[in-house]
């Protein structure tokens, strides 16, 4: 079993930009990733790690809840070159020995940081193309302000969304306005 270097892709698939405002943009954490399943398969012919089962994931102040979480990586040309002798002794636990491609989150989807919460059935994050996909009832809040639709794209290098509806259920949004500041 390895384990790989799933931090950035949890904090990128929490941090989105919504239509709302309600996430910024992601940044790198240094913070350790903590993870809590039932059960984890890794499948190194496929590149496949995952999670099942009451999953939580936390890595600072973000918090990600699934049923299942997929972690779909590349492995490290680099460090695949390397002698046996070379690798660092990890009891088969590498470190920074992939790059994760997309993370898959699937079954009563939450995410968390601060006032924000993302709730959806599935929610996909692309690496390469810095994409999310939040879907199945997708609605995000930040504080008492909302956006729902059935999917909920976000293209983070663009600071775009797009929310789209299904026939028979249209994009909803809510705004609250701030309370005014008072002047001395």
């Amino acid at each position: 079993m390895r384990l790989w270097p799933i931090p950035a892709a949890l904090l990128i698939l929490a941090l989105a930009v919504s239509p709302a405002g309600a996430f910024s943009k992601p940044e790198a954490s240094d913070e350790p990733v903590h993870v809590v399943a039932d059960q984890l398969e890794v499948d190194d012919t496929s590149r496949i790690a995952t999670f099942t089962g009451t999953v939580k994931a936390t890595q600072g102040d973000v918090n990600i809840d699934s049923d299942v979480l997929e972690v779909y990586y590349e492995k490290d040309e680099e460090e695949d070159a390397k002698t046996e002798t070379e690798k660092p002794a990890t009891g088969g636990m590498a470190e920074d020995a992939s790059k994760v491609r997309k993370v898959v989150a699937i079954g009563h989807v939450k995410i968390r940081q601060g006032d924000r919460l993302a709730v959806g059935r599935k929610a996909t994050y692309w690496a390469g193309g810095r994409k999310m996909l939040l879907e199945g009832q997708a609605t995000v809040w930040k504080g008492k302000n909302q956006v729902s639709g059935e999917k909920i794209t976000v293209f983070m290098d663009q600071d775009r969304a797009v929310v789209h509806g299904k026939p028979g259920k249209r994009v909803s949004v809510t705004i609250t306005p701030g309370a005014k500041k008072k002047k001395k």
